[in-house]
């Protein structure tokens, strides 16, 4: 089974690379500044300014370049979870709008329960869900907030535009009923005739737990951090560092110049003054499901400080220095700074990609060595974080297993082989029952510990070649590959080992608690595409859970 392994060959390399250089760090020896006062050479006052000015223009390139690269990475990140957290919520909410029975609606009673039962499943919506007439007024919610059954949302854009006939995410706003920040979204309950008789609401809070967390919790730097802005509401909908922007307004145009062109839709990095006229370097990136961007950023004055502590040092030093060095100069420094240069031109061209990043050559043991070492550590960890990233992308944080993208890539090739050699793939999709009840009754440290343990327990029973995933907060998936003739067998019993390993209680934070699974089961033979063999899967899954959990059943039973 395959199951989180960080990728070894990346970060392998890295290891070796830094243990070479730890292993490289030579003993002091005579300095470069003792042999050049033994040779009777020194670097006089113009030299070492034009060397300053030359050395503070390329690293204010190098750094702006890096850490321009390192924004766009962020803010791609976080509005890639911003997006997946809003393209969740939709699918929620029109799946859950497919199932609803109309006559429902006069029945207030069975359609709080009813909300309750698709909520308590997938709490998508920490402020939870309502059904409002075409009228605007609330005729059920769950959790039942005080006073918000009869008020009336007629006047709230996402409403305006649901009883349209479409998804709406609505414009972020102070709760009528909770007072806090939410993102309201709607979808209408059609009729069998496809008119539209109510909307189905689900209102999340901006700073819940289980939505855009990894926003408020992202720095860049000491003063830099994230913003999170909707061009149609001209409102900032948070701020990592701020949260007293939280649903105000933005600037008017042409305060923020770099501002300005994103609400035009630019989207990329550059270097402007802020509307509270500080300079910064920003990266701009768009959530694709909303129309809103994420704002990366960090303080030039914080990114350039290293450069003007440079710029100091060699000021102070060459007024105390060059008095007493400027007769003595030019042949033993360039000797002296030969495998300085040697080291750079190495180290330039692999940042030109003629050839691969590795450790740079130890010429001598002295400061050069010492700092050619200090390089080769810096790479190192340069290099070890890079497969971090590409790791943790592809990989749940939790578990350890790979995330629905990776699965996603992994379904595509083994339909791909099932389509050329006539092979079946299966897929089972698992939703833990009582999951929710360990985490409210013992908090949500006891749930990760009862999710890695369940991911242990599923992965004893599998193949090597198969692969598990966790693709939601209690789902997990189990591709099964390269099925021959009697694979509904083979599923089958794959399913009940599944259904076995939590026969035995979990012991979580000291207690002995259950946990069980409901399994929907699909077989593909490569013809369909990955998303719809995921979607009957989970059909599947729910009908195991209306069936009575615990148990498996079948596409198309």
């Amino acid at each position: 089974m395959t199951i989180l392994n960080r990728p070894t060959q990346s970060v392998n390399d890295a290891a070796t690379a830094t243990v070479t250089a730890d292993e490289a760090l030579p003993s002091r020896s005579p300095g470069i500044t003792s042999r050049v006062m033994a040779l009777g050479m020194a670097v006089i006052l113009l030299n070492s300014l034009a060397l300053f000015l030359i050395l503070s223009n390329y690293l204010r390139k190098d750094l702006t370049t890096l850490t321009a690269t390192q924004l766009v990475t962020i803010a791609n990140y976080v509005a890639r979870g911003v997006d997946q957290d809003i393209v969740d919520r939709r699918d929620m909410l029109e799946h859950v709008a497919k199932q609803f029975q109309l006559p429902l609606l006069h029945e207030p009673a069975r359609l709080q329960a009813w909300l309750g039962e698709r909520h308590e499943v997938n709490p998508l919506f920490s402020r939870g869900l309502l059904v409002v007439d075409r009228a605007g007024v609330v005729l059920a919610d769950y959790p039942s907030v005080p006073e918000r059954v009869g008020m009336s949302f007629a006047d709230r854009d996402y409403f305006q535009q649901a009883i349209q006939g479409g998804f709406a995410i609505g414009r972020p706003v102070f709760g009528r009923a909770s007072r806090v920040a939410v993102l309201p979204m709607g979808t209408p309950l059609r009729d069998g005739a496809g008119a539209v008789q109510a909307i189905l609401v689900g209102v999340s809070a901006l700073q819940s737990a289980n939505f855009i967390k990894d926003f408020y919790s992202t720095r860049v730097g000491a003063s830099g951090g994230l913003v999170l802005v909707s061009p149609r509401d001209r409102l900032f909908i948070g701020s990592s560092t701020d949260l007293a922007i939280t649903l105000q307004p933005t600037p008017p145009a042409g305060v923020h110049q770099q501002h300005d062109r994103a609400m035009q839709g630019f989207r990329g990095v550059g270097i402007d003054i802020n509307s509270l006229g500080v300079e910064e370097l920003a990266a701009i990136a768009s959530v694709p499901s909303s129309g809103w961007f994420v704002v990366a950023r960090i303080m030039t004055s914080e990114l350039f400080a290293p450069i003007a502590r440079l710029r100091n040092f060699i000021l102070i030093a060459t007024a105390i220095l060059v008095p007493i060095f400027l007769l003595i100069m030019g042949l033993g420094l360039r000797y002296q700074l030969r495998p300085l240069r040697h080291a750079a031109q190495h180290a330039e061209r692999m940042t030109r990609g003629e050839i691969p990043l590795a450790p740079l050559p130890l010429i001598r043991r002295d400061e050069v060595g010492h700092l050619t070492a200090a390089f080769n550590g810096v790479l190192a960890r340069l290099l070890a974080s890079r497969a971090e990233l590409e790791h943790s992308a592809n990989h749940d944080g939790l578990t350890g297993l790979p995330n629905r993208q990776l699965l996603a890539d992994r379904m595509q090739q083994a339909l791909g082989r099932a389509r050329r050699g006539e092979q079946q793939v299966a897929l089972l999709f698992l939703d833990l029952d009582g999951f929710k009840t360990i985490n409210d009754r013992w908090g949500h440290i006891a749930g990760d510990a009862a999710l890695c343990e369940v991911a242990a327990r599923l992965g004893s029973v599998l193949r090597c070649e198969d692969t598990l995933a966790r693709v939601g907060g209690d789902e997990f998936v189990i591709l099964l590959t390269d099925l021959g003739e009697r694979a509904d067998s083979l599923v089958e019993a794959v399913a009940k080992k599944c259904l076995g390993v939590f026969e035995s209680p979990f012991f979580i934070s000291g207690q002995w608690c259950r946990l069980g699974t409901s399994i929907g089961i699909a077989i593909g033979r490569g013809e369909c595409a990955v998303e719809e063999l995921l979607c009957v899967a989970d059909a599947a899954m729910y009908r195991a859970k209306e069936a009575g959990r615990g148990c498996f059943f079948w596409a198309g039973e």
